[in-house]
């Protein structure tokens, strides 16, 4: 939630600086990227401008364009006479138009803010339904890692398109600073863009076994694009040439990173429909086609010819109508209540207060029908008990004996009572000793080794994630003893920032990712009622791995704690 706060607040910067400072009614080609040896294409930003399309500004006020570029970079050596090249009302430009040197004075003015209200259609269309979206859905379910993942991804898309439709003006290189670093950490965010879609794809609609098996891979997720574009950034340097020349391969560093990602997302997507069930399969089929298209045609029309020719083989806004069958998608389906459950909640809660009126209903049965009238004839016969004490010792006798049995009987019916609420293990031995209690009960002869590994400071949980954890490690248990065919099965344990992470890891013939009969969906459903979810696929040579991911409450676990 910070990430996609703070890309927001760098589109909500890059509108006030801009409007804040006047400007010279050009803006440099961002799509194109147009930087040469000597100077850069602009184009006018209205109809009144000096300026005309296909313009390269060679330099400010008598100093070339590359010496600004040079002095605003950061570490750049500083200007030994900065007033010298300090702007007024009107800057002198060094225009070369139509291959001929033109000399351009130009009054600044105030950048025309109708340039924001005219964007393309399929930009604007794309980032506000999208935001909108992720907003209304992340504020109805903010515990969901998915939701949250979907808000940056929308966070991000506004920052990188809003700086980038605004654009950069040759005069922000002559002031420097507050600009200059929001068009870079908005380009930043473009990485963070694609990063969030690919986490995304990694725990939804199912957790990937891969990102389940390894957490790190998720920082791994972020700081891998951006250190590769840094990587590529220097070695682009290293190639010598001009530094325009070196601020125009930037655009194809960031291209191949930005075409590696699209890749990912392509692979991640196929992977992810893979590995989910058919019902779920039916939820996301189009959505998932839609990403599968919009992920293609950007790796096209976009990033690989910026890659191979410098440009685009069709303008950004073009592409961006064939990526608006995303969130057109995105919409439909959860107007339908089929995607990122957002029915779930609702419909979980009525099965929990059906279920609970059940058990109520159980139980009040139970000591009215059964306990009560016990209990009503325990008194009756210990009136009987006392009448005869005295003349008849013997009768007395076999009645005391009668109700210590019956009592007997109604010990053993509030204990049975008592398991079906809640596993008394659980309050004796902890999770953890409720859990290696059960594996060695599963234990036999040709039957698997069941080893139980969980975090030596695994704290009290609350009693629905305790219930739900040993509920669903008992099962994965099972279903390892009854059907793979495995000789060593190992439980995890372990709370990883908010959530708990349950894996049961077999050796045996494994399962389809998209298996699992009755006892598979009692564990989904347990999952789903507290919010978490479970995964099941291969094992990293083979087997079967079943992780559950359930969150906790941490404000709730320190008050347990103390």
């Amino acid at each position: 939630m910070a990430v996609a706060a703070t890309a927001l607040l760098v589109a909500a910067a890059a509108l006030i600086v801009r409007s804040g400072a006047p400007g010279e009614d050009a803006v440099i080609r961002t799509e194109t990227w147009g930087w040469t040896a000597n100077g850069v294409h602009v184009d006018p930003t209205s109809s009144r401008s000096a300026f005309e399309p296909g313009d390269v500004v060679t330099g400010m006020n008598g100093r070339p364009i590359e010496a600004w570029v040079e002095s605003a970079l950061p570490f750049a050596p500083g200007d030994p006479d900065p007033s010298s090249h300090r702007f007024a009302d009107v800057v002198g430009f060094d225009v070369i138009r139509d291959g001929r040197p033109v000399q351009l004075t130009v009054s600044l003015v105030p950048f025309p803010i109708e340039r924001i209200g005219s964007a393309p259609i399929g930009v604007a269309l794309l980032a506000v339904v999208v935001l909108v979206l992720s907003l209304v859905l992340v504020t109805r379910r903010s515990r969901s890692t998915a939701l949250r993942l979907l808000f940056i991804v929308a966070a991000a898309h506004v920052a990188d398109i809003t700086t980038w439709e605004i654009g950069l003006q040759p005069t922000d290189f002559a002031r420097g600073g507050l600009f200059l670093a929001v068009f870079a950490v908005a380009s930043l965010f473009n990485l963070v863009f694609w990063s969030a879609i690919v986490h995304l794809l990694a725990v939804y609609p199912t957790r990937s076994p891969l990102v389940a098996r390894r957490p790190a891979l998720v920082p791994l997720i972020y700081l891998g694009p951006i250190a590769a574009f840094a990587v590529l950034a220097v070695v682009a340097r290293l190639l010598g040439g001009t530094t325009l020349e070196w601020v125009d391969r930037l655009a194809a560093c960031h291209a191949i990173v930005a075409s590696a990602m699209l890749i990912a997302i392509i692979g991640s997507v196929v992977a992810g429909y893979r590995r989910t069930t058919g019902r779920v399969r039916r939820s996301i089929r189009w959505v998932a086609v839609a990403l599968f298209f919009a992920a293609a045609a950007t790796l096209a029309f976009l990033t690989l010819p910026i890659i191979a020719t410098g440009t685009t083989l069709l303008p950004r806004n073009v592409v961006d109508l064939l990526v608006l069958p995303v969130p057109a998608t995105l919409v439909v389906a959860i107007v339908r209540d089929r995607l990122f459950q957002v029915a779930l909640l609702s419909r979980s809660r009525e099965k929990i207060v059906a279920a609970r009126e059940d058990e109520r209903r159980k139980l009040r049965r139970d000591l009215h029908d059964g306990l009560a009238p016990t209990l009503a004839a325990v008194g009756l016969k210990l009136d009987l008990a006392r009448q005869t004490v005295r003349a008849d010792p013997a009768v007395a006798e076999e009645t005391i004996d009668d109700i210590r049995r019956e009592v007997r009987e109604v010990i053993a019916d509030i204990r049975r009572m008592s398991r079906e609420l809640r596993p008394p293990s659980l309050d004796a031995l902890g999770l953890t000793g409720a859990v290696r209690q059960q594996a060695d009960a599963l234990q036999g002869p040709g039957g698997p080794t069941i080893t139980v590994a969980a975090d030596a400071g695994l704290p009290p949980l609350p009693a629905a994630v305790e219930v739900a954890a040993y509920r669903i490690a008992i099962e994965g248990m099972m279903n390892v003893v009854r059907h793979a065919d495995a000789t060593t099965c190992e439980v995890r344990l372990a709370l990883v920032g908010n959530e708990l992470e349950i894996d049961v890891a077999d050796d045996g013939r494994g399962v389809d990712a998209g298996g699992g009969g009755v006892g598979m969906r009692s564990m989904r459903e347990r999952a789903a009622e507290i919010g978490g979810d479970v995964t099941i696929g291969p094992g990293r040579e083979r087997g079967t791995v079943l992780s559950a991911r359930l969150p906790v409450d941490l404000s709730t676990l320190g008050r347990a704690q103390a």
